[in-house]
C-alpha cells in the first residue's frame, strides 16, 4: 500500500487526468507504481475520506498534503488569479438554482461557465483559501482585503443591488 503522501503526490499529478485509467497508470508507472498499487490505494483512500467514522481524519490528513504537492508541481505560481477565484467563489455561493431558487446552484454549473471542472478548480482553491480566508501560516491581511472587497461586489452584481 502507498503511503497517504505518495498518494496525495499522484493525485496532484493526475489532476488532469479527468479519470483516464490510462493517464492514471502512465503516471503511477513513471512514479514506480504499480497499477495494482494505485488502484488499491484510490480505493482506499477514497473509502477512508467517505467513511463517516473516520471523522473526516484521512481527508484532513490528505488535504495539506494535496495542497503542498499543488503548490510545488506549480512552483507557487498562483493557478487562476484573485478576481477569478473571487468571482467563481461568489458565484458558487450566492447563485440561486433557475430551477429552484431556494437552492445554491450546483457549483460545477458555475466551474463549467467559467472553464473549470472540479479537479482543475482545485488547485485555485487551495491555493487561494489559505492565503484570503482567515489568518493562519499563508494568510496575507492585504490579499485578504482585496478578497473581502471583491466579495462585496460580486455579491452585489449577482443580487442586483447598485451601490
Amino acid at each position: 500500500m502507498i503511503t497517504i503522501e505518495q498518494y496525495a503526490d499522484l493525485c496532484a499529478l493526475m489532476k488532469d487526468t479527468a479519470g483516464d485509467l490510462s493517464k492514471e497508470a502512465a503516471i503511477a508507472a513513471e512514479h514506480n507504481v504499480s497499477l495494482d498499487d494505485w488502484n488499491a490505494a484510490k480505493t482506499h483512500y477514497t473509502a477512508q475520506m467517505s467513511d463517516p467514522a473516520d471523522m473526516g481524519k484521512t481527508a484532513m490528513a490528505f488535504m495539506p498534503l494535496y495542497q503542498a504537492a499543488l503548490e510545488k508541481m506549480s512552483g507557487g505560481k498562483e493557478p487562476c488569479t484573485l478576481e477569478i477565484y473571487t468571482k467563481i467563489h461568489a458565484e458558487m455561493a450566492f447563485r440561486k438554482d433557475p430551477n429552484n431558487p431556494a437552492q445554491k446552484i450546483d457549483y460545477n454549473i458555475v466551474l463549467a461557465e467559467h472553464g473549470f471542472t472540479h479537479d482543475t478548480w482545485l488547485p485555485c482553491e487551495s491555493y487561494w483559501t489559505p492565503r484570503v480566508g482567515a489568518p493562519g501560516p499563508k494568510y496575507d491581511e492585504t490579499q485578504g482585503q482585496k478578497f473581502r472587497e471583491m466579495m462585496q461586489k460580486e455579491s452585489d452584481r449577482i443580487f442586483g443591488i447598485v451601490r
